[in-house]
């Protein structure tokens, strides 16, 4: 069971922290079309679960389910911007803060 969880997981989290940070964040994708962004957002969620397993194996040895998987998931959240902008910045689409809305 805790195969399948670490295997989901990253997956699952990623598209729900990825619609808080692009839909609720003040940050704006700029230059490219359609098709890049698209490309950038693909490249940023390989690049998020990468950072997430990377971050499981090295606190695994905290605890399990502690270290490699909920330590894990928070240590790649923090990191959610850091990644955005470099996967987005290798297609040629830059990720801007914008004013927020009133």
């Amino acid at each position: 069971m805790a195969e399948l969880l670490i295997t989901l997981l990253p997956i699952s989290l990623f598209w729900l922290l990825e619609a808080v940070y692009l839909g609720a964040w003040p940050v704006d994708a700029h230059g490219g079309n359609g098709a890049r962004q698209v490309m950038g957002l693909l490249l940023t969620f390989v690049l998020w679960v990468v950072v997430w397993h990377a971050f499981s194996r090295m606190l695994g040895g905290i605890g399990p389910v502690l270290g490699s998987i909920v330590i894990a998931s928070f240590a790649t959240a923090l990191v959610t911007p850091l990644i955005n902008w470099i996967g987005f910045r290798i297609v040629g689409v830059s990720i801007k803060k914008v004013a927020a809305a009133h």
